[in-house]
């Protein structure tokens, strides 16, 4: 295994160390705070809000309610026919019994009839209704036929009268005692028979009119406490379920279970929340390698991931500390947008929309049934990110932190909306607002600390770099002016052709800014820096001169490095020239050797680098070559037709294309004739022919000389493949 390697190996154990050790013990630290287990009985550690609606049932006090609902119906009864007719039928049998005992009787055959004596038809009368007290039998047998008469019919009558009543058998008393006195009172029972015959009969076969049904009954009574509803406790959303130092009761233990927060040991939090992290970043390493793999080889990318995922829990827990002293709507200052837009602004895109998956599992592990909160989550990284995408000014990445500001109240308070509670819409309004404060914070913040940090190519560190106050292009322009212009000229060819070619236009003009700084080292020897001195290679052996020339690229990664430029532009600054042949110096070396090349080392004679390895890179080679050879003909002519352009330019990128110089990156055919079409407009527009503008002296010439082509100037022109040298890409 490589050292490159290694360290790529080791940055990644330390990003998934990150986001699966360090995480979770910031939750379950949170928890030691926040979550001191609740017990029943036992007075409150602490504070419980409901982070959402609970209703528990209280399943004893519903039963007792419901059996007291069932027994307060009343038996349902139903008309016994039977007894009412059996009272009026008791009555009349004991007045027929009585007549019958009074019928005369015969001792024999030839003895006559007689009627039975008193005492006789009184036990005769008891054989036949022996219910019938011997008094109420004796006053019976006493009465004469017409008063029997009476008797008989006022009392049956009575009978009737109370057959006809519904009286239940808790009812029968009170008809007894308060009814059949009055009823006798208002017949005309001669003499005492009232009180001596009618109302012990009445008395005595008087019986309930009515008799319960019983399924009747039990349906009732069951509909009766079906009807009764549940005896629920409610809690709102963010409403006290126990106070600190109250007595936990059963049902607030339960409301606290359903909800998750009865709290855990920190170890068991730390389990919880590990298992979670783990799988979320077996996810995330599989996402990035399949859908992100210059991402998932850049080491030091993911370790900031990691970073980025780590503050993100930090503040998770702090906004659950808020939420646990004040309200549950404040978990909506959560600041998942922070995440996404640092992420996309430092990584990629495509990553900051990924980091959606850590930013809801994180708020479901400190906030757990929070799933408004992750809702939120997830909504504020998929409106974040696109804020992200078209930031070309550090002004529009403050427009952009303030749009992301102002969309957080709103979708708090929609979500609040929806999801409820309602009461808690302010306060979620406000946490939205202190959201976009800190997401604005932390952007703006972070960023210029990160990117210098990581050395990362984002859009406002390359606008940094791309100020021609920068400490490098200060000297380059101090030291080397010739080069200084060059380096601006091929920054405009290269933004141009990155544009086309759908590279980065900034990184390209960047990388094309820097690609000569190691040129202030020995500007001398570089023809756009000779001016008024002689050419110093004329003295030096074709070997040292091509050691020179080499030397500008390693000197230029050197500076680049030291001044902690993006590796992608250092990368570029080492890849400006491949590994070409530098061709004059290589053929002189040849011709001092007889014309022998086998006496030559032509690996002495190229570029020591690598080959461009991104399109940035590719195009830059082009670029370089192009305007430095354009530039040279322009020196000697004054203006260049546009057919010439086009066969230097068609001629330097055959070339290369012919040396493999662009095997190592993923430059397409089209892409190569997109970039070599945009470099010949833009040359030919610098390099069109003007008018001669005639002098006022006619003396003077107006054209320019030809000059012949130096071998000063053809040391350093990529356009005959003497280019400069290559060190191995830094980054």
């Amino acid at each position: 295994m490589t050292r490159p390697q290694r360290l790529l190996l080791v940055q990644r154990i330390i990003a998934a160390a990150l986001v699966t050790l360090v995480v979770p013990a910031v939750i379950a630290l949170g928890s030691v705070a926040d979550e001191q287990p609740v017990r029943e009985g036992e007075p409150a550690p602490r504070t419980v809000f409901a982070d959402e609606q609970v209703r528990i049932t209280d399943a004893e006090a519903t039963d007792i309610a419901r059996a007291r609902a069932a027994e307060s119906v009343e038996p349902i009864v139903v008309a016994d026919r039977d007894a009412q007719a059996a009272i009026v039928r008791d009555v009349r049998e004991a007045f027929t019994a009585t007549r019958a005992v009074r019928i005369p009787v015969s001792d024999g055959p030839d003895a006559p009839p007689r009627i039975p004596p008193r005492n006789e038809q009184v036990d005769r009368l008891l054989e036949q209704e022996p219910e019938i007290p011997r008094e109420v039998a004796q006053e019976l047998v006493r009465l004469g036929d017409p008063e029997l008469e009476v008797v008989e019919r006022e009392t049956i009558s009575v009978a009737q009268e109370f057959a006809r009543q519904r009286i239940g058998e808790d009812g029968l008393e009170d008809v007894l005692e308060d009814q059949l006195p009055v009823e006798l009172a208002l017949r005309s029972l001669p003499g005492d028979t009232a009180a001596s015959i009618a109302d012990p009969l009445l008395r005595l076969w008087l019986r309930p009119t009515v008799t319960v049904d019983p399924e009747a009954t039990a349906s009732a009574r069951q509909r009766a406490a079906e009807e009764i509803d549940e005896v629920v406790d409610i809690w709102r959303r963010g409403e006290a379920i126990v106070r600190e130092g109250e007595v936990v009761e059963p049902m607030q233990l339960r409301a606290i279970e359903q909800l998750g927060l009865t709290g855990a040991t920190p170890l068991l939090d730390l389990l919880r929340a590990g298992l979670a992290m783990l799988v979320v970043t077996l996810v995330s390493a599989v996402y990035l390698q399949r859908m992100q793999p210059y991402v998932w080889v850049t080491g030091k990318k993911l370790v900031l991931l990691g970073m980025l995922v780590v503050a993100y829990g930090g503040l998770v827990v702090g906004t659950s500390l808020l939420t646990e002293a004040t309200s549950a709507g404040w978990a909506y200052a959560v600041p998942s947008g922070a995440l996404a837009m640092l992420t996309a602004l430092l990584i990629h895109p495509v990553v900051g929309i990924a980091t959606m998956l850590p930013a809801v599992v994180i708020v479901l592990l400190v906030l757990p049934g929070a799933a408004p909160f992750a809702l939120f989550a997830a909504v504020a990284v998929l409106v974040s990110v696109p804020l992200t995408t078209a930031i070309s000014s550090r002004s529009q990445l403050r427009t952009a932190t303030v749009r992301a500001g102002l969309t957080y109240p709103l979708l708090a308070a929609a979500i609040t909306v929806v999801f409820g509670p309602r009461e808690d819409l302010l306060v979620a309004i406000g946490a939205g607002m202190l959201n976009g404060v800190i997401t604005a914070v932390a952007v703006q913040g972070a960023m210029p600390f990160l990117e210098t940090a990581f050395r990362l190519p984002t859009v406002t560190a390359l606008l940094d770099l791309a100020d021609r106050n920068h400490p490098l292009l200060r000297e380059l322009e101090t030291k080397a002016l010739g080069t200084y212009n060059h380096a601006v000229m091929v920054a405009h060819l290269t933004e141009r052709a990155c544009r086309a070619v759908g590279a980065d236009p900034l990184l390209g003009s960047v990388a094309a800014l820097y690609h000569d700084i190691g040129k202030v080292r020995q500007p001398h020897f570089f023809i756009e820096n000779q001016q008024g001195i002689a050419n110093p290679h004329d003295e030096l052996d074709p070997e040292v001169s091509a050691v020179i020339l080499h030397s500008h690229v390693v000197d230029g990664v050197e500076l680049a490095t030291e001044y902690r430029l993006p590796p992608e532009v250092v990368a570029c600054i080492g890849s400006h020239h491949g590994t070409m042949l530098v061709s004059y110096f290589y053929d002189k070396a040849v011709r001092q050797a007889g014309g022998d090349r086998s006496a030559v080392d032509e690996q002495h004679y190229r570029y020591r680098g690598t080959k461009p390895r991104s399109k940035e890179a590719a195009v830059l080679v082009l670029a370089d070559c192009s305007e430095a050879t354009t530039r040279a003909m322009a020196m000697s002519r004054g203006t260049i037709p546009r057919e010439e352009i086009e066969a230097t330019v068609d001629r330097l990128l055959q070339e290369r294309v012919d040396d493999g110089q662009f095997d190592d990156c993923d430059l397409t055919f089209r892409e190569l004739a997109l970039a070599r079409t945009t470099i010949v407009e833009s040359l030919v527009g610098i390099y069109h022919p003007r008018i001669a503008y005639p002098s006022t002296d006619p003396d003077q010439a107006v054209a320019l000389p030809d000059l012949p082509e130096l071998p000063e100037l053809a040391a350093d022109l990529p356009a005959t493949g003497r280019g400069r040298p290559q060190p191995p890409a830094a980054g």
